[in-house]
Formats: C-alpha cells, structure tokens, sequence
C-alpha cells in the first residue's frame, strides 16, 4: 500500500488537469509526498494499492466520462473490479448544469468506489462552468482531512 497522495484526473478541456496540478502544488507545499495521475494511464486494480486519492474528473456529453476515463470508468463498472476497503478519497466533479445529467461521471465514479469498499474523505463537490470558489472551498475541506489521514487521525466527512 502506497503511503503518498495520488490525484486522479480526467478532462477534456484541460480544466481538470489544471485543477490537479494545483491540487499537486497545495500537497507539496503541506509537505506531502503526492502524484499526479491521468486517469487514462491507470487501471482499477491499481487503486488497489493507493490508500489516499484525490479524482478531480470532468463529465462530457451526456454524462459519459471524458476520453481520457473511459477504459478506466468501463473497467471499474465490471463485477471483476477488485474491492478498495483500504482506499481514503475525495472527488471533485466539473461539469455544465445546462445539461441533464450535470457531473454524472464524479457522481458515477463517487457511488462505484463506495459500492467497492473505499471510504469518502469529504462529501463529493460539484462545480460548474465557473469552478473557481468550488475549488477552492473543497481544497480547503479536503487537505486538512488528507493531512489527518496520512497521519494516521481518523476525519469524519463533512
């Protein structure tokens, strides 16, 4: 089990690239060993072995994951997923509120790795075309509960 901050993304627009790389830099500047992590380059069975991840995801089209985190959103869906009971997380969802099904993917990728055993940092955060305040509300929520997590302090989701 891997004892550093892993940050998940998925865009395709940039804005949530843009948004975990700030994520990396509020880590960093915590003292914390983190990574970045397309979630393109990733595979279910890997977060087998995180034990704190942030996923900072966009939702495209008709709430489908962006192209970036479609093997990885079709891959976790299967029965064959593997079970994450050690994995702490928190996700953050961009998305439009024009479109029916605003920030499915965050709520999609939210329900699967709680059905899967892992267990919410934060209650999940939803923002719209203007995410700015969004992000910043939730990366001041979350970053003290990852500190606590990583040493070893329980943190209840707010």
């Amino acid at each position: 089990m891997s004892n550093s901050l892993a940050i998940y993304f998925a865009t395709m627009t940039g804005n949530a690239e843009s948004l975990a790389q700030r994520a990396h830099e509020r880590a960093v500047n915590e003292g914390l060993d983190a990574r970045v992590l397309k979630l393109s380059h990733v595979k279910p069975a890997d977060l087998a072995n995180e034990t704190l991840a942030l996923f900072i995801v966009s939702t495209w089209g008709d709430g489908e994951p962006p192209a970036d985190a479609c093997d990885f959103h079709y891959g976790l869906e299967k029965d064959s997923a593997p079970a994450v009971p050690g994995l702490r997380f928190a996700i953050l969802g961009l998305g439009d509120k024009d479109y029916p099904d605003f920030n499915a993917f965050a709520r999609k990728l939210d329900e699967r790795l709680t059905a899967l055993g892992g267990q919410r940092l934060q209650e999940r955060a939803e923002a719209d075309l203007d995410f700015e305040d969004t992000y910043a509300d939730w990366e001041n929520r979350v970053f003290p509960a990852v500190v606590a997590a990583l040493r070893g302090a329980a943190v209840s989701p707010a």
